[in-house]
């Protein structure tokens, strides 16, 4: 995480500090303060797996529980793939499918989130990252 992004977040928190002091109940301050590393986590500024830590540590999450998260959080983006992929006909067998939603690497999934709107075979996304492309 670079400079720039610690010292926004560490902004964040002095906000969530004095809405904690104004009254505000501290479940909607931390489901807002989640909701704002979600977009970050989306648009790359942070790893999804920093984005799981940030959560299970801001709402102390068990093991367990941050395990489930992060497999829920991996079949969604899974799910999202290959939604892109099938409303953009794109050809895919049954096995590739089956691939796909089963991945769990947060970082090969968010490469091939980039990737599934400009492939043209669902093929190339597992292609792209097995010959080094990020996330492989």
């Amino acid at each position: 995480m670079n400079t720039e992004l610690e010292e926004e977040l560490t902004r964040e928190i002095r906000v969530m500090a004095l809405q904690l002091a104004l009254g505000i109940h501290p479940v909607k301050i931390s489901h807002f303060f989640c909701a704002s590393l979600k977009e970050r986590a989306q648009r790359g500024e942070i790893s999804a797996e920093e984005l799981v830590d940030m959560h299970a540590r801001l709402q102390s999450w068990s093991p367990d529980h941050k395990a489930g998260w992060t497999q829920g959080y991996a079949e969604g983006w899974a799910f999202a793939i290959l939604r892109i992929l099938e409303q953009r006909d794109v050809p895919m067998s049954d096995e590739i499918h089956g691939y796909i939603a089963t991945r769990t690497d947060l970082k090969t999934l968010a490469h091939w989130l980039d990737l599934a709107p400009t492939v043209t075979r669902a093929e190339e996304l597992i292609t792209m990252v097995s010959e080094g492309a990020p996330g492989g």
